[in-house]
């Protein structure tokens, strides 16, 4: 079963395959200027809008049909080409603007023979990208 995507990246769930992610959490803020004002408290002017941001972890398992090597390589060069994308969830985009992923931590659980990969959890820290690409 198809949960969303991002860029090439589905997250899906079956019976021989799972990627998706836990720990999903969504913010952004507004945009404010502060004027000062000689002998009085400064004025605050509403900017508009700041960009969102995501943040959620995978976790990449051999065992469960990922090659944790590839997909932390996918991610990687995603983040490192500043590739925008859009984000879906749920069969719905989320926000009209493309997304790009601001950083990656990772961290290996388990190593398997000649040093592969078994086990490994990534967090994934994406930005709204509002650069005048939308999503039609």
């Amino acid at each position: 079963m198809l949960v969303g995507f991002m860029a090439d990246i589905p997250f899906i769930v079956s019976s021989r395959f799972i990627r998706t992610f836990d720990d999903y959490g969504r913010g952004s803020a507004g945009r404010w200027a502060q004027h000062d004002i000689i002998g009085g408290k400064p004025v605050l002017e509403f900017i508009g809008p700041d960009v969102e941001k995501i943040s959620f972890s995978m976790q990449l398992r051999a065992d469960q049909g990922i090659n944790p090597a590839k997909e932390l390589e996918k991610l990687r060069k995603l983040r490192d080409t500043g590739q925008y994308f859009p984000l879906v969830i749920g069969g719905k985009l989320i926000t009209d603007n493309m997304w790009v992923i601001e950083s990656l931590d990772e961290s290996v659980s388990f190593w398997g023979k000649f040093g592969s990969i078994m086990s490994a959890k990534v967090s994934v820290t994406l930005k709204e990208y509002a650069g005048g690409m939308k999503v039609l």
